[in-house]
């Protein structure tokens, strides 16, 4: 094989430096330290898509198709095809929602709820209105004192404690402990009125007579005004339901207006639909036909749900269809390319190639579908209302069900689209400032322990990799853990020599870590790497263009317990689930100092699982030496500027010259995993290994693991305070750098013309100056909290 690359030197008036090197023919990167070419220390991208080993399995030759998850033409003719079918059985079949037919199924409802508790109170009659008279007897309310100032007959709407809703329990409640009942007067403005004195026993005397009169007396009182009173059965009035008695509640807000003042206001529309004067059927001259009007109380709302699921019926067919097309071609598909000839092979499938959800295939082909179906119905509901200009009539013929689900639909799906877009666009200037804020000044780097992190790392996804008994799903992980090597590979294996390879195979993995114990050093460096390995998060996003194939994958081993804690004798499983439970101990410890703790929370996790764990923290560390390993002329250069043109230079050069600049060079020697710093004089090293939101996320990441290592390990196995002493030292430099920008940015904001040209550049992108302040509040608040915490240890 053979590999020709360029390099060119950060001093863009030096020759570009081109070289040739010629390898023995050796297989892709698979295993390291095997017959793979890793071992070459370099990996290109042919070798990452093709591996043709002596140990070669049926699943190493499946490659993982990028377009499986596309809907095609077939699948959007199919989709839109259940679409009109479904469309054509609600025109047809669901037809016209009824509010008759809703008004009576739930009277029918009611009635039986009515009749069962009755029963269970002891009533052994079978006439309804005998059994509502038992209930209200056996049942009173306090608010019943003040009927006739809410109306006497329309109490049940007005009093809002006769809401059938969490808000009538509430003023229920309310007015056990405030001896007040809360509702509206006829003009539905807010009134407020004592219960009598004829009604005060109903109040209970302690707490506990308050709760229970409250909310289980007023749920068998409510039970007893559901189908009607008892002096007029079906011709009650009747409770609200939830959904007008919220409305009713938001009605008394002042802004609304009275419905005495005329017109067609909010709160006379709630009582007209109530007192069914709104939904009532009326003839020619638009007068009410006698005996023909439609209360919209607790029985139409139940009623509604009977209609609903009238309306569920084609949306059911339509998602049965396309989903079942779905799920019947995708399996066909794949008994196809694994070549599955009996039924025990088809556990070698891959669940979610087939199954018909989660994929933007699926997602698409409901939007297509869902969106014909809604199409034909309104089309149907238009033709029907508009010769007669019936609005009434079209807003009845419609299936809301099917909106509801194209709504959903079209949501998921461009939530969806832009995740992926986000994905491809990898790290915001937001995250890549806050990254470089994350690092503390508390640690160093030795080359052998960070290649015995990565070592480890790829040995994790290798030992997953090997048990992964699906085929494609295999085939994606290696996929993944090829382009994460390469990345590693590709900046820090020429440093080394290229014989022996960056990544060392697993029996030599752990004799390196036995000799560098043997070697009378300090070995807390082995609970660093354990830390850091146990943090790392495989088949998270690279950055790279194929992050998209990557999403779902999960790591399904544990590398760590099963294998790591025996092969070594420093680290054992009950100290590695410690430190794992103190990192997740300290994190969630920092995390309440932080404003809008569950914003951030939420922020954290989803940009954890965007981003996996690219550890930012290594490359300003690694990258003044692994430059100048490479030739870069920065021998000059020191502090700040030293790790900006050592980044720089890895990254192909400035973004002047059309480099990628410092992230470039950060990504590349990041790659997707976590790195730590090494034993210094006092044998203190740490790192960030998360990758996390810009709300504390990276500092967040950084200081809990710091908390976790000094209290578990320095202190807690090694006694080593002086250590937690130049951390806690570390912290309290970068804290005050960190209150010197923060006032250099609250000075440039109160200068308008300086803000408007103010921004941290990254990447070519401005930060906005808001949100770098908002960033570095955030940071320093996480450091001052970490600073608190070593101080407690160090008393």
């Amino acid at each position: 094989m053979r590999m020709i690359a360029q390099i060119q030197r950060f001093d863009s008036k030096a020759p570009v430096i081109s070289y040739e090197v010629v390898f023995s023919d050796k297989v892709p990167l698979l295993e390291a330290g095997s017959d793979t070419c890793a071992n070459d220390g370099v990996i290109t991208q042919s070798c990452r898509s093709t591996y043709q080993g002596p140990t070669q399995r049926l699943s190493d030759e499946i490659q993982w198709d990028s377009h499986v998850d596309k809907a095609d033409k077939l699948d959007y003719a199919v989709a839109a095809s259940g679409g009109v079918i479904a469309g054509l059985i609600d025109v047809f079949y669901v037809g016209e929602l009824s509010l008759d037919r809703a008004n009576a199924w739930g009277r029918e409802q009611i009635e039986k709820v009515v009749m069962k508790v009755a029963r269970i109170e002891g009533y052994t009659g079978d006439d309804l209105q005998g059994a509502i008279r038992m209930l209200e007897k056996l049942h009173p309310m306090a608010a019943d004192g003040v009927a006739e100032k809410f109306g006497a007959g329309l109490h049940h709407y007005r009093d809002f404690s006769h809401h059938f809703s969490i808000g009538g329990l509430f003023f229920s409640i309310l007015t056990q402990f405030t001896g007040l009942v809360v509702g509206t007067d006829k003009a539905g403005a807010l009134l407020v009125e004592p219960v009598p004195e004829s009604h005060q026993q109903f109040i209970g005397k302690n707490f506990e007579e308050k709760i229970a009169f409250g909310a289980i007396e007023w749920f068998f009182h409510m039970v007893s005004d559901m189908a009607g009173s008892s002096g007029s059965l079906n011709g009650g009035t009747g409770v609200p339901g939830p959904l007008l008695s919220l409305m009713k509640e938001i009605s008394a807000l002042p802004f609304f207006k009275d419905s005495e003042s005329g017109g067609t206001g909010f709160r006379q529309w709630l009582s007209k639909a109530f007192n069914g004067t709104l939904l009532a059927q009326r003839d020619e001259s638009g007068k009410i036909i006698p005996g023909m009007r439609r209360r919209f109380d607790l029985r139409t709302e139940i009623g509604l749900l009977g209609e609903i699921g009238r309306q569920s019926i084609p949306v059911v067919i339509n998602q049965c269809i396309v989903r079942g097309f779905y799920f019947c071609r995708r399996l066909y598909r794949e008994i196809r390319d694994l070549e599955i000839r009996s039924v025990r092979e088809l556990d070698r499938i891959t669940l979610e190639d087939v199954l018909p959800w989660g994929t933007p295939a699926m997602r698409r082909m409901v939007t297509v579908s869902s969106g014909v179906f809604v199409g034909v119905d309104l089309a149907d509901a238009a033709v029907r209302a508009i010769p007669r200009k019936d609005q009434v009539a079209f807003v009845l013929r419609v299936n809301f069900v099917g909106i509801a689900t194209f709504a959903v639909a079209c949501v998921v799906d461009a939530r969806a689209s832009l995740a992926d877009r986000r994905l491809e666009e990898g790290e915001s200037p937001e995250e890549a400032y806050e990254r470089r804020l994350s690092d503390l000044g508390c640690l160093e780097l030795d080359f052998r322990h960070a290649r015995i992190l990565y070592s480890l790392m790829r040995q994790m996804v290798v030992y997953d990799v090997e048990r992964e008994k699906k085929d494609k799903r295999a085939a994606r992980k290696r996929s993944w853990l090829a382009e994460w090597s390469g990345m590693i590979v590709e900046t820090a294996g020429i440093a080394w020599a290229v014989e022996d390879g960056y990544f060392l195979a697993e029996d030599d993995l752990y004799k390196e870590i036995l000799s560098l114990i043997g070697d009378g050093r300090d070995d807390s460096w082995v609970w660093l790497v354990a830390m850091e390995a146990m943090l790392f998060t495989p088949y998270a996003a690279l950055g790279g263009g194929d992050d998209k194939k990557y999403k779902g994958l999960k790591y399904a081993s544990d590398y760590m317990n099963d294998v790591f804690c025996g092969r070594q004798p420093i680290v054992r499983k009950k100290g590695l689930q410690k430190l794992e439970k103190a990192v997740r101990s300290a994190r969630d410890g920092l995390e309440g100092a932080v404003v809008k703790r569950a914003v951030g929370v939420a922020g954290a996790v989803a940009v954890a699982a965007a981003t996996g764990g690219v550890a930012f923290y290594l490359a300003p560390a690694i990258a003044p030496a692994l430059a100048a390993a490479l030739g870069a002329q920065t021998a000059a250069l020191s502090g700040a500027a030293l790790t900006s043109a050592s980044l720089a230079f890895l990254g192909g050069g400035a973004l002047a010259v059309g480099g990628a600049g410092m992230a470039g060079g950060t990504m590349l020697i990041a790659g997707g995993g976590a790195l730590i710093g090494a034993a210094g004089a006092s044998g203190v090293s740490a790192a960030t290994s998360l990758a996390l939101a810009t709300d504390g996320g990276y500092v967040l990441a950084e200081c809990a693991k710091l908390i976790a290592f000094s209290e578990e390990v320095l202190v807690g196995r090694y006694g080593n305070t002086s250590s937690v002493v130049e951390i806690h030292n570390a912290l309290n430099k970068r804290a005050m750098e960190f209150e010197v920008e923060i006032e250099a940015v609250r000075r440039r904001l109160a200068d308008p013309d300086c803000a408007e040209e103010m921004g941290d550049s990254t990447d070519g992108e401005k930060i906005d100056p808001k949100k770098k302040l908002k960033i570095l509040k955030r940071c320093l608040k996480l450091l001052k909290k970490s600073d608190e915490s070593l101080v407690a240890l160090l008393r």
